[in-house]
């Protein structure tokens, strides 16, 4: 279905997201102007090269982080992961507070970065830090997440462990002068038989945002995978949950539709925003309640 959602409607949402990671939130039916998404049978496409999803949590005071950052496009430039691996940054909770004295120049934290930290990983950690395909992968008292020094051995056991996706993902957008709101059409193509329950998620980040770190100080640095705003609720939306599987050959097609809010209030801080910047990613994945959270497939696309 579309769903239309601006900068005002989140925040008048963000009360509903304040849950512990325990819980799965219900999902939120946002918008106006809702049509039918779309679900049929199709001949079964060529698989995809399967991408790997990671979540970085970071931030401007993080003294290691810039080292993080450096981790991850080393990681990002190796002829295996060209192209393959869809980086989210999320400054959120601890170490993410500018300093206008020491020329911040915007604030990249988020609110709802915080509320996915809680809710995937179980509240606020040291950084840097991240996750691949939210995998149990790593050791200590969350295996989910952990330092730069193990991210390549583990990219790699996640590559090893799950080298195919049973699902394709399309994603495109496009931008209607007439309503003012950015589209988004994302459709997902299964090549194989899924049983266990799907959701989609759809997120925005900016690249190459340039701001200074505050600790230690790098004037104009360069910021990479911002995350910036959920288009679907934080936990996802529900993939086809009237069909107990999805079988090699099922399409789902769905349209999210979204405007930018210019205020001064709007906490997702539209003003700041460098558009032809702005990527689009979407990732299937599985229940963000159960023990499996595990990340199928992520593309990503320019927000046009």
């Amino acid at each position: 279905m579309t769903k239309t959602i601006t900068g005002l409607s989140f925040a008048g949402l963000a009360s509903l997201f304040l849950f512990s990671c325990k819980e799965q939130p219900v999902g939120v039916d946002f918008g106006e102007g809702k049509k039918s998404d779309t679900t049929y049978v199709a001949t079964v496409e060529p698989v995809q090269d399967k991408n790997y999803y990671i979540e970085e949590f970071s931030g401007v005071r993080c003294v290691n982080c810039p080292q993080g950052a450096a981790k991850l496009e080393e990681l990002s430039n190796m002829t295996a992961n060209k192209g393959r691996l869809k980086i989210v940054t999320i400054h959120a909770a601890s170490f993410t507070a500018p300093d206008y004295t020491k020329g911040s120049k915007q604030d990249l934290s988020s609110k709802q970065g915080e509320q996915l930290m809680n809710l995937i990983y179980g509240g606020d950690m040291s950084k840097p830090q991240a996750s691949i395909d939210r995998l149990n992968l790593f050791t200590g008292t969350n295996p989910l997440i952990g330092p730069r020094g193990e991210w390549e051995n583990k990219l790699n056991t996640a590559k090893s462990t799950y080298p195919t996706t049973p699902v394709n993902i399309h994603i495109s957008s496009d931008y209607n002068q007439e309503t003012d709101a950015y589209n988004i059409k994302v459709k997902l193509a299964y090549t194989a038989n899924v049983s266990e329950p799907q959701y989609l998620s759809i997120l925005l980040i900016e690249d190459s945002i340039i701001d200074n770190q505050i600790d230690p100080l790098i004037e104009n640095y360069t910021y990479r995978h911002v995350y910036r705003q959920m288009i679907t609720p934080i936990n996802g939306a529900v993939i086809l949950d009237s069909l107990p599987t999805k079988v090699a050959g099922r399409v789902y097609e769905t349209n999210y539709s979204f405007k930018l809010d210019l205020s001064e209030s709007n906490e997702f801080r539209h003003k700041n925003w460098n558009l032809d910047n702005v990527h689009i990613i979407a990732f299937v994945h599985n229940a963000t309640s159960g023990e499996n959270k595990r990340v199928y497939h992520a593309v990503d696309t320019h927000l046009k």
